[in-house]
Order: structure tokens, then sequence, then C-alpha cells
């Protein structure tokens, strides 16, 4: 809200209800374009129609009305049924263009506050991110960011930028070490380490891992120089 749009509020709690709401009034509207008279009507027309022919006359008025408005009774269902198939299919439509509507909008945001942080020096992206780490989030599920926030955050925004750069890490994939969470407590997975990998463990957050099957050890390095540090035997 800033620039060329200093002083425009934006919309508040526009949930996807909304949204859907919005997009089935839009096919609505372009199912009923065409302007011809509703099923109620068709039937009054067509009942008052064959009462004035007198082609159903029968001995007495009730006859006579059922005779007349017999096929345009079975019109008025037919019509009827057709309508809520349709109201059915706008439901669907509705809801579909609506999740896909905000599917964009949360790609859209995602995009713009990764440039955002991007764009920003280290320690502020590093304070920005412990910020996100660390906002209440009811409903959801903690992952490894919300239980080591400040251990997080100080990888993603100082270290991993830099591991490239180091001899020993060139060429190879950065990840977060394997791991299974049961509340809040984290649990690393040491045989879904893949080799070629360097991982990071925010709970040992001054050395990365790298498992080489060939000679069946786990490597430390010093996060800091790339350096080894030591080897551990697997199954020592």
């Amino acid at each position: 809200m800033e620039g060329i749009m200093t002083g425009i509020k934006p919309r508040q709690n526009y949930a996807l209800g909304d949204r859907v709401e919005e997009y089935k009034n839009v096919l609505r509207a372009a199912q009923g374009a065409s302007g011809g008279p509703d099923g109620l009507s068709q039937f009054l027309i067509r009942g008052g129609m064959n009462l004035v022919s007198g082609a159903n006359e029968g001995d007495n008025v009730l006859q006579t009305l059922a005779g007349a408005y017999q096929k345009p009774t079975e019109q008025l269902f037919a019509s009827l049924d057709k309508k809520a198939q349709q109201e059915k299919q706008i439901g669907l439509q509705g809801a579909m263009l609506g999740i896909k509507g905000e599917q964009g909008m949360e790609i859209a945001r995602a995009k713009a506050k990764n440039q955002f942080l991007q764009d920003l020096p280290p320690q502020r992206k590093k304070f920005e991110l412990i910020k996100e780490f660390t906002k209440e989030s009811k409903g959801f599920k903690k992952d490894i960011n919300k239980l080591k926030p400040e251990a997080m955050a100080d990888f993603y925004a100082i270290q991993a930028p830099r591991l490239r750069e180091l001899k020993n890490f060139q060429g190879k994939n950065i990840q977060v070490y394997p791991h299974k969470i049961s509340g809040s407590n984290i649990e690393f997975k040491f045989d879904d380490l893949i080799p070629g990998t360097i991982y990071f463990r925010p709970d040992q957050a001054n050395v990365m891992f790298e498992r080489d099957p060939e000679n069946q050890v786990i490597i430390q390095y010093n996060i800091s120089t790339g350096e080894k540090i030591k080897e551990i035997k697997i199954g020592g």
C-alpha cells in the first residue's frame, strides 16, 4: 500500500467464501443472459393458453384445469430440475475458480515476501524470519522453523548463502537434516541422509553433516570454514 497505492486501504476479511460467491454470481449472470421467461412464467403462460384454446376441457372446472396444466406442470418440474443441476454446477465451478484464485493470490504473496526477504541485509533478513517463525498460528502443526526459530533463521539468512563459497561444499546440495516431529520433539533421521548432500541440524548449529557411503562414515564440517572436523563411523 505504498507508492501509487498510498492511502488505499486493503479490503479486510476477504475470505475464500467471498471469492467463491462472486464467481458464482458471475456464472449465474452468464447462464441467465438469454433473457427468456423463467420456468414459473412459462408454466402460467402455457397453462393459460391451453385454457383459452379449450383443447383440454373436462366435465368440470377441476378437470379442465388439470388437463390444461398437466403438460406445463411436467415442463415446470423439468425446468426446476434443470435449474437445480445448473446451480449445482455453478457451485462446483465457483468453488474451483475461488480455490484457483486463492492459490494464485497465495503464490503472489509468497513471491512478494520472498523477494522482500532477498533484498534485505542478512541480519535484517534473520530478524524478519524470526518474526515469521515465532508468529502465533492456531490450527497449524509446528514445523522445525517454529521449534528452532533462531537457529533456522540464522541458517537461512546468514549461513546458507555463503556455504557454496566454501571449497568442501561446492557442487553439493545443501539441506536441512531429515527429521520427524512429534509434538515439540524433533527426531533426526540419520538413515535418510543422502550422499552428496550437506545437512544442517539446528541443535548442532556450528557443524554441517555429510554421509560418505564408500567409507561408511558421517563427516562433520565446520560451518564457518568448511574444514573437516571429524569422521563418525556408521554403526560405530
